[in-house]
């Protein structure tokens, strides 16, 4: 990235691959260690009985899922305008986007449910393009004009949560020539990932709905029940059948109120429940192709028997009526890979000096408070910004822009709205000293941006790894037993950091949708999602028993007479200051 030559000048960035330019309040510093303790009887209540679905907890479920796809929609609407039709004049750029978005859903959530004190933005605005996979979403006073081109693939992400039920959503849209309809679908490796993903997260509705019913289970999964290992191999299943990997952080996970994977790294979440990929699912493939037989060197983890009453993921569990789960899938195409090799994950490193391979650098802008930290700050810049980071966002990411008084903007006086950005900036250059320190003393945490990395085996199995499995990143955020990424060849997260300057950068592509298997009405209620992909066609397709297996789960979805019922939450009728009341379809 060029940096700008003047104060007032700025750059166009290009993307990766693009060709354009319950919580403590501020009373915490106080706290002693033992005030920190939660009582088992507390514990219950928060992970138990707040958890059994009733009609109230239902309709804020629905509520956040309306204001989630409603902005989804928003998002989605202004790209088209900006890049497919033309209608803006100046392209709109990433900041843009993010701080509209962001606005929109904050103003929408002052409209409804007023009794409730806790409710807010779950997951900021994101959008990744093409390799980026995680974290990126600018802040306004960013130099740099991040804009898409034709042929990008560009993930929107954001979440909602309404008194801590939380709804996320991901959407991969593929950036077509502006002006004209285009000429045909996109085709190729990047189509292949857009097909998988999006068949994959269509069979796993249908297959957490079949929990309500497993004796309908088709197939090879008939008289079995929905688990862990069906969800994993049913998936991995499709992404073989495209030429897909199933890229590390995916993850189909139970959600409870309050904890819906947005402190990963920060918090070690009690009773997880859920299926998650990391670098160690590749790894048993990947000694296969290279060596050509069934060696397997060690057992995976000393976790791999460990139950679902721990903060260690297995895939030992079984999908019940009564639970909400998040359905997350990022998938890469290895069509225009020539040899074997491991999907990985590079934080994007923001200093030049210690990355000088990697042409897009971005600072992290999404954080995230760490309520297991105490410390007396020092500037009362800082002690202020604390302050209003406890008052405002307990558990969930924020952005600076947040604590500005100017927001949300006001998105529908368009005259306004540059000066109103340059309010925002004021005051997101005023509390970045806070945040420093606050970042220095480890109260909040940054999400890292991460781009996707295919590293060849060969590289892996050649390279010198003194250390074994005891050189480990303390840096990268990974949930409990995820500690070392390739346990049999015993190669550590330090090891395979310093592997990625042999990697090279490949698109991803991302879809996200929350449901809820609700026990009460005997029905899949699916907060988010349910749209169709872009356009696009792909040479593969899915073959033998695993189709005839999907096709049957799919049908058993789509027919609520002799399969199962799901509902799809549609968003808000917004139009002017009027939202019309919250509607299921």
């Amino acid at each position: 990235m060029v940096a700008p030559s003047s104060h007032h000048e700025k750059t166009t960035n290009n993307f990766p691959g693009s060709s354009l330019p319950l919580l403590p309040s501020t009373k915490h510093r106080t706290m002693s260690k033992i005030q920190l303790a939660v009582h088992q009887d507390d514990a219950d209540i928060l992970l138990k009985t707040r958890n059994v679905l009733s009609d109230p907890i239902l309709d804020k479920y629905r509520l956040a899922g309306q204001i989630t796809q409603t902005g989804l929609t928003y998002i989605t609407s202004l790209i088209n305008d900006s890049y497919h039709l033309g209608k803006t004049g100046k392209l709109i750029t990433v900041q843009e986007l993010c701080i509209l978005t962001d606005s929109f859903v904050a103003k929408l959530l002052t409209r409804g449910y007023n009794s409730v004190k806790e409710k807010g933005i779950s997951s900021p605005t994101s959008v990744e393009v093409n390799e980026l996979v995680a974290g990126f979403s600018p802040e306004v006073d960013d130099d740099g004009e991040y804009v898409f081109s034709a042929g990008d693939v560009v993930t929107v992400s954001l979440g909602v949560q309404v008194d801590g039920y939380t709804a996320n959503v991901s959407k991969t849209i593929v950036i077509y020539p502006a002006g004209n309809a285009p000429a045909g679908p996109l085709v190729g490796a990047k189509a292949d990932a857009v097909c998988a993903t999006h068949i994959a997260t269509e069979a796993m509705v249908g297959l957490l709905g079949l929990s309500l019913s497993p004796e309908k289970l088709p197939g090879h999964l008939a008289g079995s029940s929905v688990s862990g290992s069906v969800i994993r191999s049913m998936v991995d299943g499709i992404a073989d059948s495209f030429n897909c990997v199933v890229v590390p952080g995916s993850k189909i996970r139970r959600v409870r109120r309050f904890l819906a994977g947005q402190a990963e790294g920060i918090v070690a979440e009690r009773d997880f429940k859920g299926v998650v990929w990391d670098e160690s699912h590749q790894e048993e493939r990947l000694l296969r192709k290279g060596t050509g037989t069934d060696l397997i060197v060690s057992e995976k983890s000393e976790y791999k028997s460990a139950s679902n009453a721990t903060a260690v993921p297995t895939d030992e569990f079984i999908v019940v009526p009564g639970e909400v789960y998040q359905i997350d899938i990022r998938m890469v195409s290895l069509a225009d890979i020539n040899e074997a090799g491991l999907v990985t994950l590079e934080e994007v490193d923001q200093f030049t000096g210690k990355n000088n391979k990697q042409e897009f650098n971005s600072k992290p802008t999404i954080h995230i408070r760490d309520f297991a930290m105490n410390h007396q700050l020092k500037l009362r810049s800082a002690r202020k910004l604390l302050g209003e980071v406890d008052r405002k966002f307990s558990v969930y990411p924020f952005k600076l822009a947040y604590t500005s008084k100017h927001f949300p903007i006001n998105v529908d006086d368009s005259q306004t709205i540059p000066q109103q950005i340059d309010d925002l900036k004021k005051d997101v250059g005023a509390n970045k000293l806070g945040l420093s320190e606050m970042s220095n003393r480890h109260l909040v945490k940054s999400k890292p941006i991460q781009i996707t990395k295919f590293i060849p085996l060969e590289k892996i199995l050649l390279s010198a790894n003194p250390t074994g499995k005891h050189g480990v990143d303390a840096n990268k955020p990974v949930l409990p037993g995820m500690e070392l990424p390739l346990p049999q060849l015993g190669v550590s997260s330090l090891k395979l950091k310093a592997l990625l300057k042999s990697g090279q950068n490949i698109a991803n592509v991302r879809e996200s949708t929350t449901v809820v298997i609700s026990n009460l009405g005997n029905e899949v209620i699916r907060l988010t999602g349910g749209s169709a992909p872009s356009w696009v066609s792909s040479k593969f397709e899915l073959t033998g028993e695993l189709k005839e297996t999907i096709e049957q789960v799919v049908k058993l979805s789509r027919d609520e007479r002799f399969g199962v019922k799901v509902k799809i939450v549609k968003g808000l009728k917004v139009e002017g200051e009027k939202v019309e009341e919250m509607e299921l379809a």
